[in-house]
């Protein structure tokens, strides 16, 4: 019986020993034998006994499809399995595998077990940016806190587990957003196996540098919670009670947009608000309410309903924008959202409001109201269309130099911006098919003109080639520039062209009708204007005016450095102009002649060449009749002053009492006036002759000669009956201007030959004899008296006295003795009135008067 004892004693010993000497491989084959596939596989294991209640492994390898892992020096007891290092190598889930359907925790918790500490946690991942290294300390059971990378703590019940988790952990940081400069707070999240549920409270400030010169912070401080179920993978969260604060004090160019903005639009301190809680899943997100609202309340952004698909790609969002400012006013828009697969869809509405809206150059616009829609469709990234209808009031718009009362002002527009080409302009990329405007005032005020009724109607359209076929219309009711008036304005403008690269070419076509313009020496009705031509690099128009039956033609050269300016009034009746010159003098009428003129030059420069002429020109005024008129006119025009060429001016006839026939002057110019040089004509069967005359309102004086004037055509002229005169005289008549009135002081006439003084049955001599017969014998001497010598003193005062000394020296051969004899005589007479009585005398000048009336 001993002997057997001993036996089995020494088989046990042995057992023991050779379980001892193979218990690594014994150990590994017994792990993986009660390991399943799918749990893993244990590829190491070295361990050895320290006593009846410690063991000490020094080292162990584990694996499955999801991570291997390594340990080493690991010690266990009853009371704790205490690592130094454990190394985990997390493998990324096979893509297309089917996501493993999670399930409720059930954690097989033993109530006795030992305590655990791992002195260093190694933690890698493809999922992880930076491998974790943390520590790992169980103080009570199923209590684990972390340290080191992350800071947290860890519950574990068997069927959920809780985290308490520190936002400064440096583990966190690589996963944050280089915008966010600081973070601070605590995240807690609660996972039963399916879903889990979070809250955290942070304080977070964001740095913006996205645009440039334009720093944007955020403050975002609060709490918020959420929850996320890995089954459906969705969830929801709740940011209510979020405090987020953006500052754009540091945004340059807001900066530099708000000092050089009349009106304060925006603001630099801004406030999101999300009152609802947020539904999310793993491709698509509703964010029920979203507000932006600036820190005074000025402005409110409101998103409603906004949807986000990202397997879908689509987005949808009803918009609201609110905005008060007392120098705009109310501003209420309202817009609809909506993106698929890239394709764009943004319509709505907007109503703006204000009492008075100030704008630059001292602009006001009182009892402003707009209001319209639009509409925005097309792919993103291609073309884009673009509709807009607004219409307009403003009560009163002005400015120190202008004023328009009760205006209004509608537009339409269909537009089309390939995004494409954006990049070369956005004229490059922008097709206007229809532009259209319509403005009106029913005041209105510019500078010192003024009217009524204003309309100005516009369209233009472009097509796929960049054709483009524009018409305007422009109305006034009425106008007024200090005596200027006008009335029923018409102005109609038709434009078919290209625009390409950035230039305009387009033939113009234009009329204007003017139902009337009045000053209060000139009135013209049914003015017509046409205009035509070509809008390019070098702009070309001709315009041609009529007014009645004159016409007059303009054509213009326009470039950047040239404005070449022609004016032609081509051959036309001289009658054409009556209705322009009876209005300066109603007394003035035209009989005949033919009129041309030509004016060239530069606008830009103020230099210009003419030209003009009046051949066999007629005029009538008053009783005032020259006829024969040929006036060539040539000369240029610089900075405004004219300076005339010499030019010949004959006029065959002036009937103005004294007849003037062939008179002939050169036409020029001397120090910058006109003037008459050369001036010659023959009168009273002789000549005058003065040597220049400037025709200018300026006082001057002149000399007059006289010669070779029949004494029988000047008494004939004074139809005095009973008296003869013959003979010839010459002198020289010094004539003053003075206050545009003729002088004449100091004139002379004398005899050239033997003259001859005949009175016989004159009344006024017959009276004279009567009353006082002494002188009958005197008078006898003069009824027959041969002049040889006769001089005359003339002067004439500016309101037309004639004042003649006449000394005369003769003989009256009829005398048996003849003697000689001195007579002297003063005669005083109004020249205006005997030259008007001539006039009216003058059969001539009556036949061509009947003919005009």
């Amino acid at each position: 019986m001993r002997r057997y004892l001993l036996y089995a004693v020494i088989s046990f010993c042995l057992l023991l020993a050779t379980l001892f000497i193979f218990r690594t491989p014994l150990s590994i084959a017994v792990a993986n034998h009660f390991l399943t596939q799918e749990q893993g596989r244990m590829s190491c294991l070295a361990w050895s006994p320290v006593g009846f209640t410690e063991i000490h492994i020094s080292k162990v390898c584990f694996s499955n499809e999801q991570a291997d892992v390594y340990g080493e020096n690991i010690t266990v007891t009853t009371k704790s399995v205490e690592i130094a290092h454990l190394k985990v190598k997390h493998k990324p889930i096979v893509s297309g595998s089917t996501p493993a359907v999670m399930t409720p925790l059930s954690l097989p918790l033993i109530a006795d077990r030992p305590l655990v500490s791992i002195k260093k946690l190694h933690l890698e991942s493809p999922v992880l940016r930076q491998p974790l290294s943390v520590s790992v300390h169980e103080a009570e059971l199923n209590s684990f806190t972390l340290n080191g990378d992350i800071l947290a703590q860890v519950l574990v019940y068997n069927d959920k587990v809780n985290l308490n988790a520190d936002l400064q952990s440096q583990g966190i940081k690589p996963y944050l957003p280089s915008q966010l400069k600081a973070l601070a707070g605590q995240l807690s999240a609660t996972f039963d196996g399916i879903q889990a549920d979070t809250s955290v409270s942070l304080d977070a400030s964001i740095l913006d540098r996205t645009l440039d010169e334009c720093d944007i912070t955020a403050r975002v401080v609060g709490g918020l919670s959420g929850s996320w179920d890995l089954n459906a993978r969705s969830g929801g969260a709740d940011l209510s009670s979020l405090d987020i604060k953006l500052d754009a004090l540091a945004c340059d160019k807001l900066q530099r947009y708000q000092q050089s903005a009349p009106i304060g639009l925006l603001s630099t301190s801004w406030r999101v608000v999300l009152p609802k809680p947020l539904n999310i899943s793993s491709n698509s997100a509703e964010i029920p309410a979203l507000t932006l609202e600036d820190n005074n309340g000025a402005t409110a952004i409101n998103l409603k309903n906004l949807s986000l698909d990202v397997g879908e790609q689509v987005v949808q969002t009803d918009i609201q924008l609110s905005h008060h400012n007392p120098q705009l006013g109310w501003l209420e828009l309202q817009s609809k959202l909506g993106i698929r697969n890239k394709t764009l869809s943004l319509e709505g509405d907007w109503l703006l409001s204000s009492e008075e809206v100030r704008l630059p150059q001292d602009l006001k616009v009182q009892d402003f109201v707009s209001q319209g829609d639009y509409v925005l469709k097309g792919e993103v990234g291609q073309t884009v269309s673009f509709d807009l209808a607004t219409q307009s009031s403003m009560g009163k718009i002005a400015n120190s130099q202008a004023q328009l009362d009760n205006t209004e002002l509608n537009l339409t527009t269909h537009v089309n911006v390939d995004m494409k080409q954006l990049a070369d302009g956005i004229l490059q990329a922008l097709q206007v098919d229809v532009f259209k405007t319509q403005f009106s005032a029913e005041r209105y005020q510019v500078q010192d003109v003024s009217g009524k009724h204003v309309l100005l109607n516009s369209a233009v359209s472009f097509d796929e080639d960049k054709q483009f076929t524009g018409q305007l219309e422009f109305q006034v009711g009425s106008f007024k520039k200090a005596e200027v008036r006008g009335k029923d304005v018409t102005h109609t403008l038709t434009l078919n062209g290209e625009f390409k690269d950035n230039k305009v070419n387009a033939e113009v076509d234009g009329e204007t009708h003017l139902g009337l313009v009045a000053t209060p020496q000139l009135s013209f009705r049914q003015v017509v204007l046409t205009s035509a031509g070509l809008l390019a690099e070098q702009t070309s128009l001709e315009h041609v005016l009529h007014l009645d039956d004159f016409e007059m033609l303009v054509k213009q050269q326009v470039d950047q450095q040239l404005h070449h300016l022609t004016v032609m009034v081509p051959e036309q009746s001289f009658l054409t102009l009556k209705p322009i010159l009876t209005q300066f003098e109603p007394k003035l009428q035209l009989s005949e002649g033919t009129i041309s003129a030509t004016l060239q030059g530069d606008v830009n420069e103020q230099s210009f060449t003419f030209n003009a002429a009046l051949e066999e020109g007629g005029i009538l005024y008053d009783s005032h009749y020259l006829s024969g008129l040929n006036i060539p006119v040539a000369g240029k025009i610089n900075a405004g002053k004219i300076a005339f060429e010499d030019s010949q001016i004959d006029i065959r006839e002036v009937r103005s009492g004294a007849v003037l026939e062939n008179f002939k002057a050169i036409l020029s110019s001397s120090e910058g006036d006109p003037m008459l040089s050369n001036i010659s004509a023959n009168i009273f069967d002789g000549q005058l002759f003065t040597k220049q005359i400037k025709l200018t309102n300026q006082d001057q004086s002149f000399l007059v000669e006289a010669n070779n004037w029949d004494l029988a055509v000047i008494a004939n002229a004074a139809k005095n009956a009973g008296v003869e005169l013959s003979g010839r005289v010459h002198g020289q008549l010094p004539v003053a201007v003075v206050g545009g009135l003729f002088e004449i002081n100091g004139g002379k006439l004398n005899n050239i030959d033997i003259g001859l003084l005949s009175i016989e049955n004159n009344e006024s001599v017959e009276a004279l004899k009567a009353q006082q017969p002494s002188l009958e014998t005197a008078f006898g001497m003069l009824e027959r008296l041969n002049i040889e010598k006769l001089s005359s003193d003339v002067n004439m005062s500016s309101d037309g006295w004639l004042d003649l000394a006449v000394q005369i020296t003769g003989v009256n051969e009829q005398q048996a003795e003849p003697q000689p004899i001195n007579f002297n005589y003063t005669h005083k007479e109004n020249i205006f009135q005997l030259f008007r009585a001539l006039r009216l005398s003058d059969e001539i000048t009556n036949e061509v008067e009947k003919a005009l009336n």
